[in-house]
């Protein structure tokens, strides 16, 4: 009955040391654990998962991770590839801080004290933010038009990925992009670039309304596993205890 899985990969420990998991949507469960974020990890979940049940499979939620999409592509290339919207947004954020690098080192010194500092004011939440720190936004805001337009641009692709209405939100993502490529910044067009090559799995997203929290609720249960254990030296004993808590065994 497993139709639609998540996947994601979680540190197992340093060295750049990684765990796949897959999990099952619809049943809230870890299915299967795998050394690795390649190709060659997914290629034996596959062969076990068998061919008959990847037949079956109508959606896959990922990261925007290539190994993972390419190896999907040739096991089960009829079910829809979905980008998870935190990943979607996630480059948008890397790409304002970008621009406030950018623009701290071209005023005078001067006009940088508005800017020092401002990281954690452009990337959270407007309504996350306590009231000293929107006066200091807004007057952050008022005195660099650049600023103004990446910052406004976020929260408009924010609250476009809250849309039910799967026929309005796309066409709210195409005005969004029309409105990001009019500003001419140059961060934002290298973001666009990256939206034009994923937009199949975004607007997956937008059909389908399924992302990979589940799959980063079970990383968070794992890390707290490793972390209660004070570590593991044999990997497999790890995927046991992930299955055994996460999995409903």
């Amino acid at each position: 009955g497993i139709k639609d899985l998540g996947i994601d990969e979680i540190s197992e420990k340093k060295g750049h040391r990684y765990l796949t998991l897959v999990t099952d949507i619809n049943k809230r469960r870890v299915i299967w654990v795998g050394r690795g974020r390649d190709r060659a990890v997914l290629k034996k979940f596959f062969c076990w998962f068998g061919k008959k049940r990847t037949q079956r499979i109508k959606c896959v939620v990922i990261d925007m991770h290539d190994p993972y999409e390419a190896e999907l592509r040739v096991r089960c290339p009829r079910a829809k590839r979905i980008y998870d919207r935190f990943h979607i947004i996630k480059p948008l954020h890397l790409a304002i801080d970008k621009i406030r690098c950018r623009l701290y080192k071209e005023l005078p010194p001067e006009g940088r004290r508005y800017i020092k500092n401002s990281r954690f004011l452009l990337l959270r939440r407007r309504e996350d933010l306590n009231p000293k720190q929107s006066v200091r936004l807004e007057e952050l805001l008022a005195v660099n038009e650049t600023l103004n337009v990446a910052y406004i641009l976020k929260e408009d692709l924010r609250s476009i990925f809250d849309i039910q209405n799967s026929w309005l939100a796309r066409a709210e993502f195409r005005a969004w992009k029309r409105s990001a490529r009019e500003s001419k910044i140059p961060e934002l067009l290298d973001y666009l670039g990256m939206l034009t090559r994923r937009r199949f799995g975004i607007l997956n997203f937008f059909k389908h309304r399924k992302t990979n929290g589940l799959s980063e609720g079970f990383n968070n249960v794992a890390k707290t596993i490793k972390k209660n254990a004070y570590g593991f030296h044999d990997w497999q004993y790890f995927r046991l205890k992930i299955l055994r808590q996460c999995g409903k065994l």
